[in-house]
């Protein structure tokens, strides 16, 4: 498969394209599949090299009072774990258990801490007696101003505020006292306080990520870490490991309890791939929750490259409970097939486009203005398609670079969820490479080591 993949981003290859048309007669433009990445020769790696990996595990704390209550968290120490938070925690540990793990990195805030004793607690013995670290730099982001305040109150009461905080986060500010900024700053947090200070949460958070990064890894090459956290946090731990740009800092979502892997070479830490994101099938959902309502346009997305049999009959039985309202190939016949096997659950009147558009993104936000029901209901669809050309679109949605692109591991057999939730929000990206098999325990070793074997530099 990786042959291949890197033929196809080689001769950047072009398919046709077409616009299908839906009964309803609205017109559905879809996904860039003009591959154009030109890999530099002298960076293409020796298939020969032996590099020591460093692997980790990230894990958002369980679902919290303020969670339930739908209220800011930020860096404040006030929510704790409600019941459900314990139980989806214990489940995590039980997944986990297939995995040694050398040594477990912590946020100070007591939502986190109860999240790693319930983890602990089910790991027992399996876990051994890896040294606990609690890290300051693993404390949620610093919004001092915004914790405790209901969502919806931000939302409809500081209405410019949020929508740049969505929007263009990398340019969200906030203007504190003193009182509030030291509230923010509890257990061991260091920022400086003045007089109505003016701060960049976002920004903060990233550097604070860079820095976690530059200090843990060198103390911990070939091992595995886990990492418990936050949202925020884990959004910028990852986008910091991939180099994605804090303006896109909403396009990875991580649920309560949803785990993440991501893999970093130990000859140069700037070079990480993510070998699964929000994974949460062990806490018993199928599909990680929707953030952004259910509006919009979803897409499933499982390579087609190498895809057997038994693998349409897994993804078949997993998907059976999901509405899908069309599917989408590149108009090829093993594609064809596939799909047929997949949706044999579902209604035989599921729309079956055959063609892939180049210009996606741009046509999508088109769709959505000029089809006003889309944006208070959801539309799924499903995708059999190429990994280099899922990588493309995973890719672009997150905010990546095109030579970057190999930095998203696309393990066959597998399904990643993104989402367009509006035009004016940004594509999130919800689940990466979910597994059917895995809603016992998460393992995402061995075949991910051989993948970064073969793409890293040397």
């Amino acid at each position: 498969m990786e042959s291949r993949e890197l033929r196809n981003l080689e001769e950047s290859r072009e398919l046709e394209v077409e616009t299908q048309t839906f009964s309803s007669g609205d017109v559905l433009r879809f996904w860039d599949t003009q591959d154009s990445a030109k890999l530099n020769p002298a960076k293409l790696p020796n298939p020969k090299s032996k590099i020591p990996c460093t692997r980790v595990i990230l894990v958002r704390h369980g679902r919290s009072t303020f969670n339930q209550q739908g209220r800011y968290q930020g860096s404040s120490d006030e929510a704790v774990l409600i019941e459900k938070g314990r139980l989806d925690a214990g489940r995590v540990g039980d997944a986990l258990k297939g995995i040694h793990i050398d040594a477990v990195y912590a946020s100070p805030l007591q939502r986190v801490q109860e999240t790693v004793d319930e983890i602990l607690d089910r790991l027992g013995t399996a876990l051994g007696q890896p040294h606990i670290h609690v890290s300051a730099e693993l404390r949620e982001i610093d919004l001092p101003a915004w914790q405790g305040l209901p969502f919806q109150y931000v939302r409809e009461q500081l209405t410019a505020d949020y929508q740049c905080w969505k929007q263009r986060p990398h340019e969200f500010q906030m203007r504190v006292s003193a009182e509030e900024m030291a509230t923010s700053s509890e257990r061991g947090a260091a920022v400086a306080i003045a007089a109505q200070p003016t701060i960049f949460p976002v920004l903060d958070l990233y550097q604070r990520a860079e820095q976690f990064w530059r200090e843990v890894l060198p103390r911990h090459i070939g091992q595995t870490l886990l990492l418990v956290s936050h949202g925020g946090t884990n959004h910028a731990l990852i986008s910091t490991a991939l180099g994605i740009s804090p303006s896109h800092h909403h396009a990875l979502q991580q649920s309560n309890c949803g785990v993440s892997f991501l893999t970093f070479a130990a000859c140069d830490h700037s070079l990480a791939q993510l070998d699964a994101l929000n994974l949460t099938i062990a806490l018993g959902e199928t599909l990680p929750k929707l953030k952004e309502g259910k509006k919009g346009l979803r897409l499933l997305l499982t390579p087609s490259d190498s895809i057997q049999g038994g693998q349409c009959q897994q993804l078949s039985e997993f998907l059976q409970d999901i509405s899908i309202d069309f599917s989408l190939s590149e108009a090829l016949e093993p594609d064809h097939k596939a799909i047929d096997q997949i949706l044999r659950h579902h209604h035989p009147t599921t729309l079956h486009l055959q063609t892939l558009r180049q210009d996606f993104p741009q046509a999508w936000r088109q769709t959505l203005q000029t089809t006003p029901w889309l944006s208070t209901h959801l539309l799924t669809g499903l995708v059999v398609a190429d990994a280099s050309h899922i990588k493309h679109l995973l890719g672009q949605a997150i905010g990546l670079q095109t030579d970057q692109f190999w930095r998203l591991q696309i393990r066959p057999g597998t399904l990643s969820v993104v989402h367009y939730p509006a035009v004016e929000d940004h594509p999130v990206l919800q689940a990466l490479n979910i597994d059917p098999n895995s809603s016992k325990g998460y393992d995402y070793e061995g075949s991910h080591q051989i993948a970064l074997h073969s793409r890293f530099r040397t």
